[in-house]
């Protein structure tokens, strides 16, 4: 440049009307070139919307991320301003030549990224008014820019500024930044955007504009010709221009590219934590779902694309007053199916990739935890397979029902028991006995009328209370239950036919207590029960005694199997005729803490009638095989075992384990059956048995000669031994049938080659009329009473003979 000049006049406020050139529309439309102004009006928008974008990221991110965003959005936002401007300086015509001064040019560049860098700091910063304050900095960035670039131009001219309107143009450059910056901030992300790039472009092109209109530029003929580089400062400006504008394309491409891969990764991370959270999870945006997990969609019956966009109150009733974190009960509705019960809570988020506030809802379905409570509250007070109620529920609810009642009411208890249900199980299966107790509970409910209370206690005892006003109508409500009761059931092509025993007590004559009443209608059911034709039995305090008692006896017997409180007894079994002990019985015998010492005959009956006499059993069987196991002579010892022992289908198994464990040498164990082990329906008697005399244990027939003492029984088992029941032998020394009936055992006995044992031996004369029929073995009081025996005893291996012409003694008790 050579010889340039310029000179720069102020124009004060009272003179710039008077101006043309003051007209802002006339300085566009005559002052410049409108190609080049649109150009530059479209760099501009382009440079605002990556600029706002930008912004807005500026604004959303923290740390490292911020710092970062602020280098890219003042690199962004500074070329766009200084773009604008000198494209729109290109098109540019006042009527003179101009060049422009590269240093100053580059400066003003400088000065626009520089001050949009701090604009874009102060504006992100987490502090009230940072978006005005940082946007007011953005004007100025502006006007600064504009000015400094301004003063890059030479002419040969003077140049005049009107005051009043730099002001303006600073002003309006001012209070647009600002509000664009706000505008990024408040509103949405997608307004955010298109709001604040064109308030950015308003500001630098109202800036820019009214700037133009400011500026004067009057040619000066004395130095016309003196700018000789016009045209290659113009050329390097168009240049520089194509550059930076190329670089705000690819810094808003990259910005573009980056802000979608941290996007696309941001919202890839949440869906899959959302997917792997077992609770429905919704993650609500503005008020509307934007990502929703699998449980949520199974929930609401809706697709997750039909639920983005949606809002969480068209399922819950939620609004925006809920407490963060508490977990609140609601009903989830969906649009096409039922009503579910939830629980929910949410909590407040802020995106880390545009510190957008996220509402996240948690919902758990809970309807099937609701149903297990029901369920559980339901068992609390009812049986789960009948449906009604349980003994507690029974027994708080009668008893508060006797209560409240008044003085003059009567009531009924009845107690049933179905009788042939435990061979319903034996014989079908517990299904079918199952089948048989819902049943009955269904036809037991249809029965029952408002304020009648019926019951399972378990298995198959069932009891009603009910009031009622007259001894006939409880016996017309204990048939009503008897005749349903004994009504068959078809099951699975087979009829199951059970029938049912009753017992009834009245209050208040039979009880005055819930407690008194039951026991007293559960005492006269027994009886029903056992009487085998009466099917409804009233309590009887007289012929209910007996009952009372032996369930009192079945109570001490539990009590006295948990505490030792039986013991083993032997009996010698002595051989003729040499008189040599050929072994022992164990007889049981019950040391009760009141009673002394109980003998079999007094609960053996009770304990076989309700089934506790298996547990006995497995004790006697365990104990003589331990105790017989330690005797040095190793002497056999004979077992009875009861006909409900054999019924078992486990007691083989039962048997090898306990000789198993005892170390008891099969062969030295010997079980006394009765005929009737062998009368019923017990298919597994003989089976078991052959497998026990298969293993070496002997087996023999007790109590011949009482019962049925069937011969074909005989012939069906191989039997080791023969025992001739004790009613036999009282009577051999003076009753000739007697000796008759003896002598044809014994020759039967030499017939099967199975020897005989004659019980109950206790005077010389049987003994010697024994001896003179060949009898193989004795027992009895002869030769001594039962008793406990250590080893020492055992191990003697001789009867006392004091006892051959004396009186019985007891054996020696160890």
């Amino acid at each position: 440049m050579r010889g340039s000049y310029r000179r720069t006049r102020l124009l004060l406020p009272w003179s710039w009307w008077n101006d043309p050139m003051l007209n802002l529309p006339s300085c566009i439309a005559f002052g410049h070139d409108l190609v080049l102004v649109g150009l530059a009006v479209v760099i501009c928008a382009i440079g605002s919307v990556i600029t706002a974008r930008l912004l807005r990221r500026t604004m959303e991110s923290v740390g490292r991320a911020r710092i970062a965003w602020i280098s890219i959005g003042a690199i962004a936002a500074g070329s766009t301003i200084w773009c604008t401007h000198f494209v729109a300086m290109l098109g540019y015509e006042p009527g003179v030549a101009v060049t422009y001064e590269p240093l100053i040019t580059i400066v003003s560049l400088v000065v626009a990224v520089v001050g949009c860098g701090a604009a874009f700091g102060l504006a992100s910063e987490r502090v009230r008014y940072a978006a005005p304050v940082g946007g007011a900095a953005f004007g100025i960035a502006i006007s600064v820019m504009h000015y400094s670039g301004m003063m890059a131009i030479a002419v040969n001219g003077v140049i005049e500024w009107n005051a009043p309107l730099v002001a303006l143009s600073i002003a309006f450059a001012v209070v647009f930044g600002a509000v664009a910056f706000l505008q990024v901030k408040r509103r949405r992300a997608s307004g955010a955007i298109v709001a604040g790039a064109v308030l950015v472009s308003v500001a630098i092109v109202a800036l820019h504009f009214t700037g133009m209109a400011a500026l004067s530029i009057y040619p000066n003929p004395a130095l016309e010709g003196d700018i000789l580089i016009n045209d290659v400062a113009r050329g390097l400006i168009a240049f520089a221009v194509t550059g930076v504008g190329l670089s705000i394309l690819a810094v808003g491409a990259i910005s573009y590219f980056l802000d979608e891969q941290t996007r696309a990764q941001y919202a890839s991370r949440l869906h899959h934590l959302t997917q792997s959270v077992v609770d429905g999870v919704a993650v609500v945006s503005g008020g509307r779902i934007v990502d929703a997990n699998a449980e949520l969609e199974r929930m609401t019956h809706l697709t997750r694309a039909e639920l983005l966009g949606r809002s969480m109150s068209d399922f819950l009733n939620v609004n925006d007053a809920m407490p963060e974190g508490q977990v609140l009960t609601a009903t989830l509705t969906p649009a096409c199916a039922a009503a579910l019960p939830v629980e929910f809570a949410l909590r407040t988020e802020v995106s880390t990739i545009d510190a957008t506030p996220l509402t996240i809802y948690s919902v758990r379905d809970i309807s099937q935890r609701l149903a297990q409570e029901r369920r559980i509250l339901f068992l609390a007070e009812f049986d789960s397979l009948t449906g009604l109620r349980n003994r507690a529920s029974f027994l708080d609810k009668s008893a508060s029902l006797l209560h409240w009642s008044a003085d003059s009411t009567r009531y009924v208890m009845l107690a049933v028991d179905l009788d042939r249900f435990k061979e319903v199980n034996d014989i079908h299966g517990h299904s079918a006995g199952d089948m048989v107790l819902r049943t009955a509970g269904g036809r037991l409910r249809e029965i029952l009328e408002p304020g009648q209370i019926g019951a399972r206690f378990g298995g198959d005892e069932f009891v009603v209370f009910s009031q009622v006003s007259s001894k006939d109508q409880a016996v017309t409500l204990a048939e009503r239950i008897e005749k349903a009761f004994s009504a068959a059931i078809d099951y699975d092509g087979a009829t199951l036919q059970c029938y049912a025993s009753v017992g009834v007590a009245l209050y208040p004559q039979d009880g005055e207590e819930i407690n008194t009443l039951l026991n007293n209608a559960d005492l006269a059911m027994y009886r029903a029960k056992a009487s085998g034709t009466e099917r409804i039995c009233y309590y009887d305090e007289t012929l209910d005694d007996a009952i009372r008692a032996q369930r009192r006896m079945i109570d001490e017997m539990r009590h006295a199997i948990a505490n030792d409180e039986f013991e083993l007894h032997y009996q010698a079994q002595v051989r003729l005729p040499d008189e040599e002990i050929d072994g022992y019985e164990a007889l049981v015998r019950w040391r009760h803490p009141t009673r002394g010492l109980v003998a079999p005959n007094d609960f053996i009956p009770a304990a076989e009638q309700t089934g506790l006499i298996v547990r006995l059993g497995e004790w006697i069987l365990r104990t003589a095989c331990t105790e017989a196991s330690r005797w040095a002579n190793a002497l056999p010892v004979a077992v009875n075992i009861s006909p409900v022992q054999l019924a078992d289908p486990h007691f083989v198994s039962k048997v090898k384990e306990t000789l198993r464990t005892t170390g008891m040498d099969p062969s030295r164990l010997e079980l006394e059956v009765t005929e009737s082990c062998f009368i019923g329906d017990n298919p597994w008697a003989n089976p078991a048995l052959q497998e026990l005399k298969s293993l070496g244990i002997a087996i023999s027939m007790d109590d011949f000669g009482t019962g049925y003492s069937s011969l074909a029984m005989l012939n069906s088992f191989p039997f080791d031994k023969i025992k001739l029941d004790k009613s036999l032998i009282d009577q051999v020394h003076a009753n000739p049938k007697a000796k008759s009936i003896v002598r044809a055992v014994m020759s039967l006995g030499d017939a099967l080659d199975v020897p005989i044992l004659a019980e109950g031996v206790e005077i010389v004369e049987q003994l010697d009329y024994l001896r003179a029929e060949g009898c193989s073995l004795v027992q009895g009081y002869y030769y001594g009473k039962p008793g406990r025996l250590t080893v020492a005893d055992a191990s003697a291996g001789e009867p006392s003979k004091s006892g051959l012409s004396g009186p019985a003694r007891p054996a020696a008790a160890g």
